[in-house]
């Protein structure tokens, strides 16, 4: 018996549907930060910042933010491709900790740079100052 292109077509897709499932990357061991804000408005805080600072978001969980900076050609090397992680976590109801990281590709290291505090401070305009 032959397979149809159509049953062909379903099992692709469900298998790239599965296979796009990507975890969520381990929070860094830094301290972070700690903003007097729900988790909820943090998030959303964060997303806001990585579209300011001209990030596409990539993913928008509860608890964890991402976002990639399309790649830019410089004169002589090229800036952007970096990927921002911003990790939520719910101290008490009114409280946030935030951590950032910034992951750099080998490739372009020396045309990319760390959003870091970039990030913080944009999530520090929404949310005011962390504590």
């Amino acid at each position: 018996m032959r397979a149809t292109p159509l049953a062909l077509s379903a099992v692709v897709l469900i298998g790239s549907a599965l296979g796009g499932c990507a975890s969520t990357p381990k929070a860094p061991e830094a301290a972070g930060v700690v903003f007097p804000q729900p988790i909820a408005k943090s998030q959303k805080a964060a997303v806001d910042a990585l579209v300011v600072l001209g990030f596409d978001v990539q993913k928008q969980e509860a608890a964890y933010v991402e976002g990639f900076r399309p790649r830019k050609i410089g004169l002589l090397v090229g800036s952007g491709g970096e990927t921002v992680g911003v990790w939520l976590e719910s101290v008490t109801a009114e409280r946030t900790r935030v951590r950032v990281d910034t992951a750099r590709s080998f490739a372009g290291y020396v045309g990319q740079k760390k959003w870091d505090s970039e990030v913080l401070t944009e999530m520090e305009n929404a949310l005011g100052k962390p504590e």
